[in-house]
Parts: C-alpha cells; structure tokens; sequence
C-alpha cells in the first residue's frame, strides 16, 4: 500500500498539469505559458538539484566496485532493450529516439523514497553512488540520440546547417543536465567545499523542479497521441518496468551482490522513467506528446509493478 502511496502524488500533478491546459488553455495556461515553463525546469531548476544530490553524495568507490560495475552493466542492457525496440515497433527516427530514453532513465525522487522507507542508511548512499554515475552516462546517451535524430531530421526538412556529428557534440557538451552533474561529480571527488548559502540556493531551485517538471508532464499530455503510439508505449512500458528489474536481478544472483548493493540495485531498476525525459524531449524538438504519454503509462503501471517486485526481492534476495 505504502507504495502506492508513493507513487500517486505524482500521478496527480500530472493529471493537475492536463487539466489545467484542458481547461484553461486558451487562457493563462495556454501553449506559450507551458513552453516557458518547460525551460525554467530544464536550464534553471532541474540543473541545481542534480548537482546537490551528486554533490553531497556519499561516494566509497573503493567499497563499492562490484555493485558499482553490475549495476552500471545491468543498466547498460536496459538501454540495448530500449534500443532493440525500433526493431519491433515501426516509427520514424525522431520518434524512437524520443521514446528511446525513456527505457533507462529514473524517477529519483520515488527511488529516494523507497530506498528511505524500505532500507537503511547503507542502500541510501549506494543509491546516490550509482545516480552520481549513472545520471551523466545516461543523460549523455539520450542527448546523443536525440539529437543526432533531430538534427538528420532537419537536415532532410532542409532546416539544418552543418554536420550532424557537430551538432550531437555541441547538444551533449551544452546539455544543462550534463553539466550539473558532472560539476556535481568534481565536486564531490574533490571535495571542493561549497559555500552553504550556494548549496541553499541551489536546494531552493532543485525543490521546486519537481512539481513544475510533473505539471510540464500533464500539460504535454494528448491522449489523441497515446492511442495512435500505442504499441511503441506499450512496449516501453513492459521494458522499463518488468525486462529491466529482470535483468537486474539476475545481475544480482549470478554476482552475489551483498543485500545492501542488491536492494539498491534493485530499487534502482524497478523505478518508472523521469519526469525530465518529457522537458529534455520538448526542449530539444523531439516527439514531446510521445513521451508525455510514456510517462504517465510508467507512473500508473508502477502502481502495479513496483509492489510486485518487492514483494519478489523480499522473498528471493
């Protein structure tokens, strides 16, 4: 039940940010208000909290080698799953690179609260080792994809210039997201002291990201786009959700992971897809409404999945 809970706020917003373009629309919280929001989430709020939760991570590299290396390599097959589904479900490239990104990436803000309520301590900090590490990679992943099939996209529409490899660099290295946590990872391996009204400041910004990004989320939602994507929602659904803890959990078996690293872990894999994935989408032109679409299917059916794979991890780990 407890989870359930969890999850349901979240679902809300969402459902608060589609009324109120449904309703309002033609009003205050028309089109040109939502894009704004858009990218107040994705270059000024989303940014600081990345850093902090990098930044202020516990890293024990040294402790934590192993299930740093089987989570990364589990979360590598979550993302040649996500890739694999073009190959079952046709759509064009723009669009499969939209939906791409959704396959790997995490809801943190419900991973932290399961790892909170669930374990101790120990899966926390783990937990924030594996984001510190997994955030960049990802993010750098997605970003390359999408904009590598953007800018062909442009290209053929003849509204690009230059190369597409020049254009998937400059959209990895200027990625706002990218930045953050990479500066939070110099931050915390250094261990650079940041002054605290900065990391305050920052923690304000990061606070309000969350109920901002999920309204951006409701707001880009049209129900007209998930009946005609179905199969390719679907099918990330059942990937995110059920392939990835699968896979995860094998890793855990055949490695040993200690129950700490193994919960972790798992937590990590059985989470639905982050709210981000909609703004990075919108901001950097791709198939928005797509993914507005994957995520809410995400964050229903984890109502379902994530109580699921507790209850086996209790039982099997």
């Amino acid at each position: 039940m407890f989870s359930v809970l969890l999850i349901l706020p979240d679902f809300l917003v969402i459902l608060a940010g589609f009324l109120l373009r449904k309703q309002f629309g033609q009003g205050v919280f028309n089109d040109n208000f939502w894009k704004g929001a858009e990218k107040l989430v994705f270059y000024v709020l989303f940014p600081p909290l990345l850093f902090t939760s990098v930044a202020t991570s516990h890293l024990t590299l040294s402790e934590a080698g192993l299930y740093l290396v089987v989570a990364i390599a589990a979360m590598m097959c979550a993302v040649l799953m996500s890739f694999l589904i073009r190959f079952i479900i046709k759509a064009d490239p723009v669009t499969h690179a939209s939906a791409f990104h959704c396959g790997f990436r995490f809801n943190t803000y419900v991973g932290f609260a399961l790892v909170s309520r669930l374990f101790g301590q120990e899966e926390l900090a783990l937990m924030s080792l594996l984001i510190a590490f997994w955030v960049p990679i990802s993010n750098s992943i997605a970003v390359a994809a999408l904009a590598e099939a953007v800018a062909k996209r442009d290209q053929t529409q003849g509204q690009g210039k230059g190369s597409v490899l020049g254009k998937t660099v400059k959209a990895i290295v200027t990625n706002p997201l990218i930045i953050a946590t990479t500066a939070g990872l110099i931050v915390n391996v250094t261990g650079l002291a940041m002054p605290e009204v900065v990391m305050t400041f920052f923690k304000s910004l990061g606070n309000a990201s969350l109920a901002m990004g999920l309204l951006c989320i409701g707001a880009g939602l049209r129900l007209e786009g998930m009946k005609s994507q179905w199969p390719l929602i679907a099918a990330n659904t059942v990937e995110r959700l059920m392939a990835t803890p699968a896979v995860a959990l094998i890793f855990c078996l055949v490695f040993d992971l200690a129950p700490a690293a193994a919960g972790a872990l798992m937590i990590f894999a059985m989470l639905p897809t982050a709210q981000s994935c909609y703004v990075m989408t919108a901001s950097m032109k791709g198939n928005a409404p797509l993914v507005a679409g994957i995520t809410t299917a995400h964050t229903l059916s984890a109502i379902v999945t994530i109580p699921f794979w507790i209850l086996v991890i209790t039982n099997v780990l």
